[in-house]
C-alpha cells in the first residue's frame, strides 16, 4: 500500500528524506480535516521517503477509507475514516509545526476528540 516517493518536495535539503520541508495541499469539503482547518488549502510540514501507492486508492476507499487530501500533483496526504470517531492519517507530520503556544490544529482537534470520548465515558 506504501511505495517510495514519486516527487520529492522542491528544495528538500539534501541528504533528507524526499518528502522533507514545506508542501502545499488541498483539502476535500466537508471531511475532518476541513473542518479542523476551515478551509480547503494548507501547507504542511513533511519528513518521509514514503506514500501511498495510487493503485491502492480505489481499494481503499471501496472499503471505507476516504481521502481527503492531495499535494500538489494528486498524491495522497491524508486519509479519514469516517465510521469512527477521530481517525484521521496524515502523510504530514503535525508535531513539525507546532508550539508550546500555538499548537497544532490537528494536534488541537486529536485531544478534543480525546477529551469528549473521556467525558461520554464518565457520563456512562
Amino acid at each position: 500500500m506504501i511505495w517510495p516517493v514519486v516527487c520529492a518536495v522542491p528544495n528538500c535539503a539534501e541528504g533528507a528524506p524526499k518528502l522533507s520541508g514545506a508542501s502545499h495541499i488541498r483539502i476535500k469539503p466537508a471531511s475532518l480535516l476541513y473542518t479542523i482547518y476551515g478551509r480547503e488549502e494548507a501547507n504542511e510540514e513533511y519528513f518521509c521517503n514514503y506514500e501511498v501507492n495510487p493503485e491502492y486508492e480505489r481499494p481503499l476507499a471501496g472499503a471505507g477509507l476516504n481521502m481527503t487530501a492531495w499535494g500538489p500533483n494528486g498524491e495522497v496526504r491524508a486519509a479519514e475514516l469516517p465510521s469512527h470517531r477521530f481517525f484521521l492519517a496524515t502523510l504530514f507530520q503535525p508535531q513539525l509545526s507546532t508550539a508550546a503556544e500555538k499548537p497544532h490544529p490537528v494536534i488541537v482537534a486529536y485531544l478534543q476528540a480525546a477529551t469528549r470520548f473521556k467525558e461520554a465515558r464518565a457520563i456512562h
